[in-house]
């Protein structure tokens, strides 16, 4: 992946990389099955953040029960659950969230791996999805 597509990717969130996967299906470079295949293997394999938050020793695995106890019925992210329970301050939910997108796997990443899509397609195909989110 070349720099510039890398700082992309790197910096978009989870609903902007789906957005990718659409671009992809409008594209005609993939199916909704397989956008739906590469969106499942990413939910699955990207690490929750509070299993990231206990595998650094923040929080216990009995404190991220409570937390999604709590998170039940706020609608809130689990970040700011845990940190209104004061089980984590700011600057470790920044650390984690940073982290956590440093580890997740791309969509584009998960399509060439699963052989649907050619790195070199990929690679182009957001390079054209870039210039269309920036309208140029």
């Amino acid at each position: 992946m070349t720099e510039k597509n890398k700082d992309f990717s790197d910096q978009k969130t989870s609903a902007k990389i789906r957005h990718f996967g659409e671009f992809l299906v409008e594209k005609g470079l993939i199916s909704e099955e397989e956008r739906d295949d590469a969106l499942a293997i990413q939910n699955a394999i990207n690490l929750r953040l509070g299993i990231l938050a206990n595998v650094q020793e923040i929080i216990t695995v009995g404190q991220i029960f409570d937390v999604l106890e709590h998170q039940k019925g706020s609608g809130e992210k689990f970040g700011e659950v845990a940190r209104h329970l004061s089980l984590m301050n700011e600057d470790q939910l920044r650390k984690l969230l940073q982290s956590q997108e440093q580890l997740r796997m791309k969509v584009g990443e998960i399509l060439v791996g699963l052989t649907y899509l050619k790195k070199e397609e990929m690679e182009t195909a957001l390079e054209h999805f870039i210039r269309e989110a920036d309208g140029k």
